[in-house]
């Protein structure tokens, strides 16, 4: 989401690359109820594909291409900023209007088309970027380290006392209070015939005034989940992708040799941990495991897992930049705005009640067909688009208004 006079193609390249992949984290959120989250044994599995397509998720996507995201916007705020004050602009302001207008289309996101937005928490990210865009990279790095660490705190109290809940509601001394919030509490992962997955599909399957209505009264929750669970490490990954631009590794100035030993050991030290993490998911078959992995135990190990990606995409997009392949997806990341807000247009289409309405009617192996189907929709319209028009159209509309704020 960089400005488009001030363009890296390796930036691109990677940039399309997590548009491409984001999908593949969300896929289950946009045709699944939320407890799929939590019970990859019971909602939308039926065999042992649908496993493997989670646990490709689990171990490669699922919270990795938000990072990348977040790491590329960092990057991109350095790099309008740096293209304003090249025209003679103030590069702050420019910044600040660029993420005041990402507002109001990340809440009309929100509110229209998908729940599950996160471009009204990047536009606040962005927005307490500017506190720390003149750190040193050093800086930037220990900074993004902290808000890691503490987010990995905040996520660890909140999933740790399940078990807890559990084996008290077990006990013959249980609390009637007690087995009750534990029977509400297994319901919200999916454990069981969840009540919590039939009203959702209930809910998705009915009218888009129904629908609108369900998100407007979910607002305000939403967004201090996304404050308190989701913004320090959000926050954590666009200081990381300063730094990274900084060091010259989002500028594409390392040599192909520094990129491929950095992807090396970075899936090293990220991939075996994970792996550990989800063989104890697979054995015990324990939504609470699951909860515990995703959202808890997996959060430190995203980060050498998203500098490895970002690394092997710098390191192909070095190699054979004019591969045909290589050119379509940096199209795609040329458009990743248009292509995000398609993407979620598109899918919502497809699987709520006022459209196709799939919703919950499909597997994870088969969801991944879906993403698949998408990702050739925006490898064909994204070039094209590129050649006649030049600018993405919401990239378009989102630089004509921060422009006319001036």
């Amino acid at each position: 989401m960089a400005d488009e006079s001030f363009r890296i193609d390796g930036l691109d390249f990677l940039r399309g690359c997590a548009v491409m992949g984001i999908l593949l984290a969300n896929i289950v959120l946009f045709a699944l109820p939320l407890p799929a989250l939590y019970n990859p044994f019971g909602i939308g599995t039926s065999g042992p594909v649908d496993l493997a397509a989670w646990l490709f998720n689990f171990l490669f996507v699922d919270g990795k291409m938000r990072a990348i995201f977040a790491m590329l916007f960092g990057a991109g705020i350095l790099l309008v900023m740096e293209s304003a004050e090249m025209d003679g602009r103030d590069g702050f302001a420019a910044h600040r209007r660029r993420m005041l207008w990402l507002l109001p289309i990340g809440l009309a996101h929100y509110l229209l088309l998908w729940s599950g937005d996160i471009l009204l928490l990047l536009a606040l990210c962005g927005l307490v970027a500017t506190l720390f865009v003149r750190f040193e990279t050093l800086s930037l790095i220990k900074l993004a380290l902290a808000l890691i660490l503490g987010q990995w705190l905040i996520d660890l109290s909140a999933v740790l006392p399940g078990f807890w809940l559990r084996a008290h509601a077990g006990s013959a001394d249980a609390t009637a209070h007690l087995m009750a919030h534990w029977r509400l509490y297994a319901d919200q992962l999916g454990m069981g015939d969840s009540v919590a997955a039939t009203s959702e599909r209930a809910h998705y399957l009915g009218t888009y005034g129904g629908i609108l209505q369900f998100r407007l009264a979910r607002f305000p929750g939403d967004a201090l989940d996304q404050l308190v669970y989701a913004m320090p490490e959000m926050l954590a990954f666009v200081a990381l992708g300063m730094a990274m631009l900084k060091g010259g590794f989002l500028a594409g100035q390392w040599r192909a040799e520094q990129y491929r030993a950095t992807w090396q050991r970075g899936l090293l030290v990220g991939l075996v941990p994970m792996a550990g993490l989800a063989l104890w998911v697979l054995l015990s078959r324990d939504p609470l495991a699951v909860q515990a992995a995703s959202f808890g135990w997996s959060l430190p190990l995203r980060l050498p897992f998203a500098v490895a990606l970002a690394a092997l995409a710098m390191e192909i997009a070095g190699r054979v930049p004019d591969a045909a392949i290589v050119r379509a997806v940096r199209s795609v990341g040329r458009l990743a705005l248009s292509n995000y807000l398609l993407t979620s247009l598109v899918m919502t289409s497809l699987f709520y009640g006022y459209g196709a309405g799939l919703f919950g009617s499909l597997n994870r192996a088969a969801l991944m067909l879906v993403a698949l189907a998408m990702w050739a929709v925006m490898l064909a319209w994204s070039p094209l688009w590129r050649r006649s028009f030049g600018q993405g159209p919401v990239e378009r509309l989102w630089r004509s208004l921060a422009r006319s704020a001036r």
